[in-house]
């Protein structure tokens, strides 16, 4: 008899497979890793009994191609006569076996080995977020068109066809939930290679993927779809197992992007959240401690000065990290407006050296500039001047006593250059790659014990970029660093 669950919302699996061992662990495989309730069928009888009783909401059946009652593999018509999607399970796989399995119409085959309970897990998986997938499919060979979108349909993704470059360029430019696009090269009006670049003017990789497709015996077709902005491409004829894996492939990498987007949005929220939150109390903190150490509600002995000098120091520390979760939630959730107008970039960096310079003489530490002479442009003063601060406090406090910290701007080209040298240890080699992520610090420390968030050259690279301009850092360890950026003025 079959083994059928109690009724249940959940669509079910059903496994046909005669061996115990096996559908024993592909129904505890399945039932503890997805949203699917499992029956089981052993026998081609069973298989026509089941299907006699009732209707069920079968999303796919898994099939052994040889049980009783099915030598030659006819268990996979009759489950397709259901209008059940088929996953054939089976360890023969001979082309002979490929071809007649494929020509009934499956959705693929898994081959039975110690990864299969697994890998079918995650077929399944793939296929279930298939189904809230749009793929655009452009191909101007009526019949081709057909047999591409049944294939992806088999795949359980909604696929829409089109016939020229044109009308998917114009289906494209509306509001639409397309996440791949499959294009083949030669297209009427537009052909695939111009539609490519056409989309990536509006869509990135990490937006929508684009796969190129061709039949014309030229290798450096894929390699100018790729250069286009394709993230894959595959030629004519190909065999269906090889387009099933790119296809399933390309949009996993979609997902993973999504899903890194998606909570990438959520940390920034929550950062943007906690640190306005943090903002009316560390202020409250702020005032009264400068009210206190004034001696507004008197005198301080010494002890308690110290004390409250600790608190002020603390919270001017914790103010600075605040400062700096609001501007890295504002710039990596893509909410930074550049107020641009047009400056003088040597006069904006001369006011903030002289603010600096009071940290600086603390220890002992000598600013000096070389301008060029830079003639005005426009930028975004307010947050070139945050790079600029936030580049000279990193200058100061990694900088030894009685040393020297110097400032160039230049003119290279269309770009100018500003560069801040300081003479303190410079960057471990290997260390480079952590300096502009977020929340990272190299093994120095600064050199009078002072605190760093780890987010300010992080805010310096997304400023700068943001502009279209670039960050870099050059440095010998034990020799001191200079770290650099440049701005375009070519477009001013």
């Amino acid at each position: 008899m079959p083994h059928i669950e109690a009724a249940s919302l959940a669509p079910t699996i059903l496994i046909v497979e005669d061996s115990r061992a096996i559908y024993g662990e592909l129904k505890q495989f399945i039932e503890s890793e997805l949203a699917y309730s499992v029956d089981i069928v052993t026998t081609f009888d069973e298989a026509e009994e089941y299907f006699r009783h009732g209707e069920h909401d079968i999303f796919l059946a898994i099939v052994d191609l040889h049980l009783p009652g099915s030598p030659n593999g006819e268990i996979v018509d009759r489950v397709r006569k259901e209008g059940v999607p088929v996953l054939v399970f089976t360890s023969d796989i001979s082309s002979e076996t490929r071809e007649r399995m494929q020509s009934k119409g499956i959705i693929d085959y898994i081959v039975k080995d110690s990864q299969a309970p697994k890998n079918i897990v995650e077929y399944i998986s793939r296929l279930g977020r298939n189904q809230a997938i749009q793929v655009l499919v452009v191909e101007d060979s009526d019949s081709f068109c057909k047999f591409l979108c049944g294939l992806l349909e088999k795949q359980m993704f909604q696929v829409t066809g089109v016939g020229d470059g044109l009308t998917a360029k114009e289906l494209l430019v509306q509001p639409n939930d397309f996440a791949m696009v499959i294009i083949d090269y030669a297209l009427p009006g537009m052909d695939g290679l111009e539609l490519t670049k056409a989309i990536r003017e509006t869509y990135t990789k990490k937006e929508m993927t684009i796969m190129g497709l061709s039949s014309i015996d030229d290798p450096m077709l894929s390699v100018q779809f790729i250069k286009n902005g394709a993230n894959d491409f595959i030629a004519k004829p190909f065999e269906i197992e090889e387009f099933y894996c790119r296809v399933n492939h390309d949009v996993e990498m979609m997902d993973i992007m999504r899903a890194f987007r998606k909570a990438d949005k959520v940390k920034n929220q929550f950062l943007g959240m906690a640190a306005h939150d943090l903002r009316s109390p560390i202020n409250g903190i702020q005032g009264m401690s400068e009210m206190l150490l004034a001696d507004v509600f008197g005198p301080l002995n010494k002890e308690q000065r110290e004390m409250l000098d600790f608190i002020h120091e603390a919270n001017t520390h914790m103010n600075h990290l605040v400062n700096d979760l609001l501007d890295i939630s504002v710039i990596e959730s893509g909410k930074l407006h550049l107020l641009k107008a047009e400056g003088n970039l040597e006069e904006m960096i001369a006011q903030h050296l002289r603010i600096h310079s009071f940290a600086a003489t603390k220890k002992t530490i000598s600013i000096k500039h070389y301008f060029q002479g830079i003639e005005p442009f426009v930028f975004d003063q307010r947050r070139v001047g945050q790079v600029i601060d936030n580049l000279m406090t990193n200058a100061i406090k990694f900088s030894p006593h009685r040393s020297q910290v110097e400032v160039y701007v230049t003119r290279e080209n269309n770009d100018v250059r500003v560069c801040v040298r300081d003479y303190g240890k410079g960057v471990p080699a290997g260390e480079e790659k952590l300096l502009f992520q977020s929340f990272q610090k190299t093994s120095v420390s600064p050199t009078a014990g002072e605190s760093s968030t780890g987010l300010g050259l992080p805010i310096v690279k997304k400023i700068v970029e943001a502009h279209g301009g670039t960050v870099w850092v050059e440095s010998e360890y034990e020799q001191g660093a200079t770290f650099c950026f440049s701005l375009p003025v070519r477009n001013n």
